[in-house]
């Protein structure tokens, strides 16, 4: 097993999946109670303990058919005293993020926090052993599997009621009466420690598609007057209302300017990451 360089100030253990592996960055990984209960991420602050982790969990896992069932994993993973008390001698607690990202198991409180900021439903959970955490993920975060396993009394975030909105309700007020509704839900758990509002001003957007997600009014940085010029007014509003970011705004330009059909256009910006569809009608934006 390649362990990522020591320059890299944290590391990631995927265990089961298709590519169980030590990685410098959690990969995306399939979420939702629809996907499957493996692979699982698991967060490290140094690569020996996520060499230990691995070591310890992934040969275990081996013992599971191809496509294990929740139930199936619990037990085997759960008959296993080396798997049950792995890290048991961590002081702390282990943060399991359901909905989140990046998804899996965190290892401090405020990485996990961090993971929770865009979502308004996140799903997640502090737990004292890294047995309760990988039970939590298995089950994808329902309770009337996990407390068959465990006995823990904590609840998983409560969907809230949606705020009706008159025609005489300001932005303002709005993201006020938001704010109101979620901190006042006692099983909204990412309400606590998380400084995020529910309303998305904007996306911010490179060429491969969401970057950030803004939770307050910003100015977007214009194309130079020559660019928007060579443009047009319908596509430097459909940049701004995106935000896409001054280097891929600078990329669509150039590639606008030395291209001569729609699928050259098109396929040229594919290439730096833009969906192909969005760039047939960039092209069409542009010659409106």
């Amino acid at each position: 097993m390649d362990v990522p360089a020591a320059t890299h100030s944290e590391y990631w253990v995927v265990i089961g999946g298709d590519e169980p592996s030590i990685y410098a960055t959690c990969p995306t990984l399939r979420c939702g109670r629809s996907s499957p209960p493996l692979p699982v991420a698991i967060q490290c602050l140094s690569s020996t303990k996520a060499k230990m982790i691995y070591d310890c969990l992934q040969p275990i896992l081996k013992q599971a058919l191809q496509s294990p069932h929740m139930s199936e994993l619990l037990t085997i993973l759960g008959q296993s005293d080396v798997v049950c008390n792995l890290l048991s001698d961590q002081s702390g607690e282990f943060y399991a993020v359901m909905v989140g990202q990046p998804m899996g198991i965190h290892c401090t409180r405020a990485l996990a926090l961090r993971s929770l900021c865009g979502f308004l439903f996140p799903c997640w959970r502090e737990l004292p052993m890294l047995w309760d955490a990988l039970a939590f993920m298995i089950i994808k975060g329902m309770d009337e599997h996990l407390l068959a396993v465990h006995d823990y009394n904590g609840e998983v975030s409560a969907v809230l009621a949606m705020l009706p909105v008159t025609s005489s309700t300001s932005e303002d007020s709005l993201v006020k009466g938001f704010d109101e509704l979620i901190l006042d839900a006692p099983h909204y758990q990412g309400a606590q420690g998380v400084t995020c509002c529910p309303i998305i001003y904007t996306h911010m957007c490179n060429l491969h598609g969401v970057i950030e997600s803004q939770f307050y009014l910003s100015d977007w940085a214009s194309p130079p007057q020559a660019s928007a010029e060579v443009i047009g007014i319908h596509a430097v509003k459909y940049l701004e209302a995106h935000s896409y970011v001054e280097s891929a705004t600078a990329i669509i330009v150039e590639t606008y300017c030395t291209s001569h059909t729609d699928h050259e256009f098109a396929l040229e910006l594919a290439w730096a990451g833009l969906p192909l569809a969005e760039g047939f009608f960039m092209w069409y934006l542009l010659n409106l």
